[in-house]
C-alpha cells in the first residue's frame, strides 16, 4: 500500500518562535551560497528575500517578546495571556517591532540597519503581491545588508537571554551558518565595508578567521580571540591558535617540544600555548609574524632562543635558558 504513512508516524511541525526565525536564516544564507563567479537564479532569490523578511520579523519579535509578551500584540491594550498562548492574536509590524525594540527595550538600533529592514520589506511586499523585476545583484545587496545587521542582533541581544541548552543551539545553528557566509559575495563585500575603518587601526593583530575565512579575526591583551566579521569567540586563545594552524595555514607539525617546527608554541610573555609562529597579520600579508593570539605580543622582530628542555621559544636576553614551566619544574627539584 502506498501513500502517506498513518498519522501516529508522521513527525509533528515543531518550530517555536527562536528556532522558526532561526530557521528562515539559516535557509537564505544556504540559498545564497554559490560558487565564486555564479549568481543565485531568480526563484532563488525570491524565496531568499521571503525567508529573509520573515525571518528577520520572528527575531525581532522573539527579542520584543523578551521584554514583555504583551509587546508582540499590535495592540497591547488588548494583550491577554491566553490570547498569547494560544496565539490567537494580530502582532505588530515589523516597523512597529522596530519602533518598540528602539523606545522600550533601548536596543540601539543604528539608522541605516532599520533602513535596510524596511527596504527589504518593501522588496518582499512587492514580491509576494504585485511581482517585482530588478538586478539579482541589487536583491542579494538588499539582503546582505539586512544580514549584516542580523547576525549580531543575534549575538549581542537573542543569546545572552537564553538557558545553556537553547544558547547551544543556536550557538549551533550560527555555526553552520557561519561556515557558509564565504560563498555570499554580496554580503562578504558589505560586511567587510562596514568593518574596515575599525579593522585598519587593529590590522597588525588581525589575522584570517578558521570560522568564516575572512581577515577580520582580532586578537588582544583584553579580549578572547574573535572574529568580527562572523562573530565567532574563541574561549581558549590555544584552540583559535590552534585552528588557524590547522585550517589556515594548513599545518599538521608535531607535539610542542618534538621538534621546532611546531607551529603553536607557549607564548613567552603570558605562557599561554598560543604562539603562531608563522602567522599572516593584515598589517603585512607579504611576510610571516609570530604571534600570539592570547596576548597579541608580536615577536618578529624579536631575537629567540629555545628552551633546553621543551624547545619553547624564549627571548634572547633571557637569564637562563629555560622557560617558566621547565624552570618550575627544575625549581622543584630541587
Amino acid at each position: 500500500m502506498t501513500g502517506r504513512p498513518p498519522a501516529a508516524q508522521r513527525p509533528a511541525v515543531d518550530y517555536p518562535a527562536l528556532k522558526n526565525g532561526l530557521d528562515y536564516v539559516y535557509d537564505v544564507v544556504r540559498s545564497l551560497t554559490t560558487d565564486q563567479g555564479q549568481v543565485p537564479d531568480a526563484r532563488t532569490l525570491k524565496y531568499a528575500v521571503l525567508h529573509l523578511q520573515a525571518g528577520v520579523e520572528v527575531l525581532l519579535k522573539v527579542r520584543l517578546q523578551s521584554e514583555h509578551w504583551s509587546l508582540v500584540f499590535k495592540k497591547p491594550e488588548n494583550a491577554s495571556p491566553a490570547r498569547f498562548a494560544s496565539a490567537d492574536f494580530e502582532s505588530c509590524t515589523t516597523d512597529d517591532a522596530l519602533t518598540r525594540l528602539k523606545q522600550i527595550a533601548g536596543l540601539p538600533l543604528a539608522d541605516k540597519d532599520i533602513t535596510a529592514i524596511k527596504q527589504l520589506a518593501r522588496t518582499r511586499n512587492a514580491l509576494t503581491h504585485y511581482g517585482l523585476t530588478t538586478e539579482a545583484h541589487a536583491v542579494e545587496a538588499r539582503a546582505a545588508d539586512v544580514l549584516n545587521f542580523l547576525l549580531p542582533f543575534i549575538t549581542e541581544h537573542l543569546l545572552p537571554g537564553l538557558d545553556e541548552p537553547h544558547a547551544a543551539a543556536v550557538e549551533q545553528t550560527l555555526t553552520s551558518v557561519r561556515s557558509q557566509l564565504r560563498g555570499i559575495e554580496s554580503y562578504l563585500k558589505t560586511r567587510m565595508d562596514d568593518l574596515r575603518a575599525g579593522l585598519t587601526v587593529v590590522a597588525a593583530a588581525t589575522v584570517v578567521c578558521p570560522e568564516c575565512a575572512q581577515q577580520a579575526l582580532v586578537l588582544g591583551d583584553k579580549d578572547l580571540p574573535t572574529c568580527r566579521f562572523c562573530l565567532k569567540s574563541w574561549d581558549d586563545p590555544a584552540v583559535a591558535a590552534a585552528e588557524y594552524a590547522w585550517i589556515v595555514l594548513g599545518q599538521d607539525g608535531p607535539a610542542p617540544g618534538e621538534d621546532e617546527d611546531t607551529p603553536v608554541r607557549s607564548c613567552p610573555n603570558c605562557s599561554t600555548h598560543a604562539l603562531v609562529m608563522e602567522a599572516v597579520t593584515a598589517a603585512a600579508p607579504e611576510k610571516t609574524a609570530t604571534l600570539c593570539f592570547a596576548c597579541a605580543e608580536d615577536y618578529t622582530d624579536t631575537a629567540l632562543v629555545l628552551c633546553q628542555d621543551c624547545s619553547d621559544p624564549l627571548p634572547e636576553d633571557s637569564e637562563d635558558l629555560l622557560c617558566r614551566d621547565c624552570s618550575s619544574i627544575a625549581f622543584g627539584r630541587i
